[in-house]
């Protein structure tokens, strides 16, 4: 009888009436054992639920242990493990945060910033914004705020970060294809904020720099070359140091494009974070190969497996286990597994077939650039495919030279470089942007045509950022009044050089002075930086006739004095509203003033009286007062028949400055003598009225009818 029956075949056929417990103590009687028989008993039976709870326990302890190592779960080990939930559970804020034009909600910024949403409302009111918790904030709030907490904004609809990162340049040509030879890889390391990269790159500096080089790696220079030992021969490897040069800034997302392997450095007790992603999607979009450096192994709580289980969720499956990305579990402290990881990415290298021409003229990327006062424009150069020397001519975007001189990553003077080599020149014109492909030239007026032709779209380009600065609000009247010829509409410009704390005050300030009417004065945004006013800056100003704002930023030494002398006003503000306020009153300082005329005085005309070969008129005074060479409007009936001034003023035939109400009087005005009696004078005079920015737009607005109306 099968051992599952045995309750239903006593229950239902032997003993139908007894309970549970009676047939339990029946079964033991006839020699089955109880433990064996509880087990298969009905679920009901009390001892059978005990059986089924003891089973779970042990499981869930077998299972938590598992978890543990094997350790033994003390109460300083379950905060741990509690802390370490809460950690996986906090938010981790972004380094790049890419923002649509409809913006994003407060709570929505504050979880990617990881931080509360009540220090949002904070920073905006600081800078004299108000909102609430609830609010939607537009793309320019959302760039100041990410400002302040040092993260890059990307506009989502523009360009994508993955975007940035693809290679736009191939450098090999149809004609290197029969002189390739191989060629040192180079190599990016990438990873999150805290994950040991720059750890792993000074044990690499430490262990592989030559020794007896002086000065060992110039750290200014961004990239180095390294030897690895591999099958008992030494083969050299460019490491670039993205995370840590001048250059990064402008690299970041574009750092894995110059690059041939990309290394991903993840924490062993960290995992994977939001930057490990970005360096992912970096390196895929480059399609470069990528290697995995599992950092911190020496730590306390590293768990390598769970950093490769989350990797392969990703996409990235570790050799180990059947994939095809190494994974090398490295400690930059202790330097365990480091030269296996380069020995990998040597191996990974190979696989790649690496090659370049060194025997043609040379191609590469800027990797940073600088101005040296003692040696003037310094510029690093990577180079990809051939060779540069001594005396080459290199085109550069805008700027161009001649190559006087070139120096390694050690900092000696070198001849030439050739392929998968960093070097940094002497020579060119001007600072070069970094990101930019170089290209070595025939002869210098190829270049200098090569860099005007540069030049003219990166200024056409310029333009067309800046078309909405200062421009007539009615476009339709732009060409028309250009220079104020057809109508008679002033145009004016002013020139501002904006300095401010932090580069996101940069867009809150443009948007309420580009708020301000600039339908007769027009705003002009020649520099727009932070940090305090330089001697560029009033160098700047004084070549431009502008204007240096400063916002919440100081003066460096003996600026002052500097402005003074080349007659330079520079304006410093605090509040933001002070400066829209003094930035409208010069513009509006700008606006030519108009004439008023204001009423002082009337007189009749009761006869009218020749005088040599002039007429003038017999005047009686009825209310203010007539001046000598005030102006005058004859009016004769609702019509005005003259306007004037009076060159000629008696009182009983003594000349008079003026003449008050109750009087008679004679008057004259100048080439006029159509005179009839019942004619009303009205008398003025001219007092000059500013205007402002509201009164000139209303006169372009009527400009702008009176030319429709003509045309």
């Amino acid at each position: 009888m099968p051992k599952h029956g045995i309750y239903e075949y006593y229950k239902d056929v032997l003993l139908p009436n007894k309970n549970v417990l009676s047939l339990s103590r029946i079964l033991a009687k006839k020699g089955i054992d109880l433990d064996e028989g509880y087990s298969h008993l009905h679920p009901s039976h009390p001892k059978q639920k005990k059986s089924q709870k003891k089973t779970e326990k042990k499981e869930k302890r077998k299972e938590q242990a598992f978890r543990r190592g094997g350790r033994k779960m003390n109460k300083a080990s379950r905060r741990a493990m509690r802390a370490e939930a809460a950690k996986a559970a906090a938010p981790v804020r972004v380094d790049i945060l890419e923002v649509g034009k409809e913006g994003l909600s407060c709570q929505e910024l504050a979880q990617k910033l990881a931080i509360n949403d009540s220090e949002i409302v904070k920073v905006l009111f600081k800078k004299g914004i108000a909102t609430t918790v609830n609010q939607t904030l537009d793309e320019e709030t959302v760039k100041l705020i990410c400002q302040e907490f040092e993260v890059e904004v990307v506009e989502a609809g523009s360009l994508k970060v993955e975007d940035m990162a693809k290679k736009t340049v191939e450098f090999l040509d149809d004609e290197d294809l029969d002189h390739l030879i191989a060629r040192p890889p180079v190599v990016t390391i990438m990873g999150h904020v805290d994950h040991g990269k720059t750890s792993l790159l000074d044990f690499i500096r430490k262990s592989k720099v030559a020794a007896g080089e002086a000065g060992g790696i110039t750290q200014g220079i961004g990239a180095y070359r390294v030897l690895v030992q591999v099958e008992g021969q030494e083969q050299a490897c460019v490491f670039l140091d993205t995370p840590g040069h001048e250059a990064f800034s402008a690299m970041r997302a574009r750092g894995a494009r110059v690059t041939d392997i990309a290394i991903i450095v993840v924490a062993a007790d960290d995992g994977v974070r939001p930057q490990t992603l970005e360096a992912i999607a970096h390196a895929k979009a480059a399609n470069v190969p990528i290697v995995i450096a599992i950092n911190k192994i020496d730590k306390e709580g590293a768990n390598p497996d769970r950093v490769m289980q989350e990797l392969s969720t990703h996409g990235l499956m570790p050799e180990d286990w059947g994939g095809d990305v190494p994974m090398i579990q490295v400690s930059a402290v202790t330097g365990a597994n480091v030269e296996v990881l380069l020995e990998t990415v040597m191996l990974v290298a190979e696989l790649q077939e690496l090659k370049a021409n060194p025997d043609r003229s040379a191609k590469g990327t800027v990797i940073e650039a600088s101005l040296d006062k003692a040696k003037g424009v310094l510029a690093t150069f990577l180079v990809q495919n051939g060779t540069i020397r001594k005396g080459d001519v290199v085109l550069c975007g805008e700027s161009y030279g001649k190559v006087r001189a070139l120096m390694d990553d050690t900092g000696a003077r070198v001849d030439e470089a050739g392929p998968s080599t960093a070097v940094q020149i002497l020579g060119l014109s001007m600072v070069p942007v970094a990101g930019d492909e170089f290209e070595v030239m025939d002869t210098m007026e190829e270049a200098k045509i090569g860099a005007a032709e540069q030049a003219e779209i990166s200024r056409t380009s310029r333009l067309a950022a800046q078309a909405g600065e200062g421009k007539v609000t009615l476009h339709s009247f732009a060409n028309a009044v250009a220079s104020g010829r057809d109508t008679g509409v002033e145009q004016h410009q002013l020139n501002l050089i904006l300095k401010v704390d932090a580069q996101g005050s940069v867009e809150a300030i443009r948007e309420v002075l580009q708020a301000l009417p600039q339908d007769t004065v027009a705003l002009r945004f020649l520099l727009q930086a932070a940090g305090e006013v330089s001697a560029s800056d009033i160098d700047l100003a004084v070549a431009s006739n502008a204007v240096v704002v400063g916002f919440n930023v100081g003066l460096q030494p003996g600026i002052q004095t500097q402005a003074d002398n080349a007659g330079v006003e520079i304006r410093l503000y605090k509040v933001i509203y002070d400066l829209v306020d003094d930035i409208r009153k010069a513009m509006e300082g700008l606006l030519d003033s108009v004439e008023e005329e204001v009423p002082i005085g009337e007189a009749e005309v009761r006869a009218v009286f020749g005088a040599g070969s002039g007429k003038v008129a017999g005047c009686m005074v009825t209310e203010g007062k007539l001046v000598k060479s005030c102006g005058v409007r004859v009016m004769r009936g609702t019509m005005a028949v003259h306007v004037g001034l009076i060159d000629s003023l008696r009182r009983v035939k003594e000349a008079v400055k003026e003449v008050g109400a109750g009087l008679e009087c004679g008057v004259g005005v100048n080439a006029y003598n159509d005179w009839q009696e019942g004619d009303i004078i009205f008398a003025f005079n001219k007092v000059a009225k500013r205007r402002t920015l509201e009164d000139a737009s209303v006169t372009v607005t009527a400009a702008v009818a009176a030319n429709s109306n003509r045309q």
